[in-house]
C-alpha cells in the first residue's frame, strides 16, 4: 500500500507508523508522518494530528534527528497555530522534556562509564579495547590542551 492512501485520513497513516515502529522499521515510520504533516491536503487542525507530532518527535528523538524534527515542528506550527496554539506549546513542552530525560540518561551514563549506543561485539573485544585506551590515556597528563597538541604534532 502507498502512502497516498495513509494521506486520506491522519488516524490511519498514525497507525500505520506504530505499526511500522513496532516491526522495526522507524525510519519509514518517521517519513511517512513527515508526509502527514507537510501534506497539504488537511489544512485544519485536530487532535489526531497532535498524537501524530508527539509521535513524531519521539521518533526523531530516538533516531537523532533533529533536524527533521525542527521541520515537523515547523509544519505543526503552521497548522496548529491559529486554531490550537495551546497544543503548540503542549507539544515543545513535551518536546523539551523528553530531550531533557535523554540528556539526563546520557550524562548518568557517562558518569558511570557507560556507552548508550549498544554496538555489536564480545565482551573480550571489547575489554581489550579499553585496556588499550587506558594506555593512551596514560600518556597523557588528562589535560585536553595536551590531548590536542600531540595529535597535531604527531600528524
Amino acid at each position: 500500500m502507498s502512502y497516498n492512501s495513509f494521506l486520506n485520513k491522519p488516524e490511519n497513516a498514525l497507525r500505520r507508523a506504530t505499526e511500522l515502529n513496532d516491526i522495526a522499521q522507524p525510519q519509514a515510520a518517521l517519513s511517512l508522518l513527515h508526509e502527514i504533516l507537510s501534506s497539504r491536503r488537511h489544512k485544519t487542525w485536530s487532535p489526531t494530528y497532535e498524537k501524530i507530532i508527539l509521535f513524531y518527535l519521539d521518533l526523531c528523538l530516538d533516531l537523532g534527528r533533529a533536524r527533521e524534527a525542527k521541520d515537523g515542528l515547523h509544519q505543526y506550527r503552521n497548522l496548529s497555530q491559529s486554531q490550537a496554539p495551546g497544543s503548540l506549546e503542549g507539544v515543545i513542552r513535551h518536546l523539551i522534556e523528553k530531550a531533557e530525560k535523554k540528556c539526563r540518561d546520557a550524562k548518568e551514563a557517562a558518569e558511570k562509564g557507560e556507552s548508550i549506543v549498544k554496538t555489536p561485539g564480545s565482551s573480550e573485544e571489547k575489554q581489550g579495547e579499553q585496556e588499550a585506551d587506558e594506555d593512551d590515556i596514560d600518556l597523557f597528563d588528562g589535560n585536553p590542551q595536551s590531548i590536542l597538541l600531540s595529535t597535531m604534532s604527531t600528524d
